[in-house]
């Protein structure tokens, strides 16, 4: 199995188009087809249900999809990490979740690049399942996640209790005061972004388990887009909206009857590369 059948497997996948893949690979097609049917032999399934336009991968390829994917991160990652010596004492490779970042880590990188110039830092912002599974394969070093990894190729600490709270924005046509009940809550057009299954079983007592919701998306980031234009109210993480609330770009409605849980933060260290000096370093500085 060779990295350039992996690659063309990968963007075969994402298009299913073997004339396209061929084109964006400056290969003929007989080449790509030969490429899908050499990794087939060697995985021993059908990666792909083939029609006379397009493709679409089998079962077997879809479960084959994401390990592709993390071999050619893989690989990138040696020949970055390879070149940078000699260059760089060493690299510190880093991920995080969006909202954790924002609120969070992004003032302490900075301060990591101004205390340690010869240290290189990579950055990988995704969900905490996939920073745990990069974690996992060695690709990362440390990730801040909200899923706590019962791994023991990680040390664990609770890094930090981020509370959430409810906001909105002063071009909110709908006036409340800013401190409600949670009768009134469940009155209010309600912009959801995934904050941690605490937090929706929390709203679900309140609202009941398929809760109506004005908005729902992954990514507190667009939730907040929202929000700022007038549109609902939702409830993120304070730290993600500090800045916003100090300049009045939005507003916290306190809930006075109930308790809302906080959402814990999690730091993951592989172990295997804690002796590193990029992780001392970072360990020595936020710790």
């Amino acid at each position: 199995m060779n990295i350039e059948a992996i690659e063309t497997f990968v963007l075969l996948a994402e298009n299913g188009n073997f004339t396209k893949t061929a084109e964006m690979q400056y290969l003929v097609q007989s080449t790509i087809s030969n490429r899908i049917n050499e990794l087939e032999k060697y995985v021993g399934k059908d990666l792909f249900i083939r029609n006379n336009k397009n493709v679409r991968l089998t079962p077997s390829g879809k479960a084959f999809l994401p390990y592709a994917k993390r071999m050619l991160m893989l690989k990138k990652d040696g020949i970055i990490k390879a070149r940078s010596i000699g260059v760089y004492e060493d690299r510190l490779a880093l991920g995080l979740v969006d909202s954790i970042y924002k609120g969070i880590i992004s003032p302490r990188i900075k301060e990591y690049f101004l205390t340690f110039p010869n240290i290189a830092v990579k950055l990988k912002v995704n969900h905490s399942e996939e920073i745990i599974k990069l974690l996992g394969d060695g690709i990362l070093d440390i990730g801040f996640v909200y899923t706590k990894s019962k791994l023991s190729k990680f040390e664990v600490i609770d890094f930090l209790e981020d509370e959430i709270i409810l906001v909105t924005s002063p071009k909110n046509k709908i006036i409340i005061e800013e401190e409600i009940s949670y009768v009134d809550l469940m009155q209010l057009p309600l912009l959801y972004a995934d904050l941690g299954e605490d937090f929706f079983k929390w709203l679900s007592k309140l609202f009941g388990d398929s809760p109506l919701l004005k908005l729902s998306v992954d990514e507190t980031s667009y939730v907040i887009d929202f929000v700022k234009e007038g549109f609902g109210y939702a409830f993120v993480t304070k730290s993600y909206v500090n800045n916003e609330l100090e300049s009045g770009e939005l507003k916290r409605i306190r809930i006075r009857d109930s308790i809302i849980p906080k959402r814990q933060i999690y730091m993951l260290i592989n172990k295997n590369k804690k002796d590193s000096i990029a992780i001392k370093n970072w360990l020595e500085m936020i710790l």
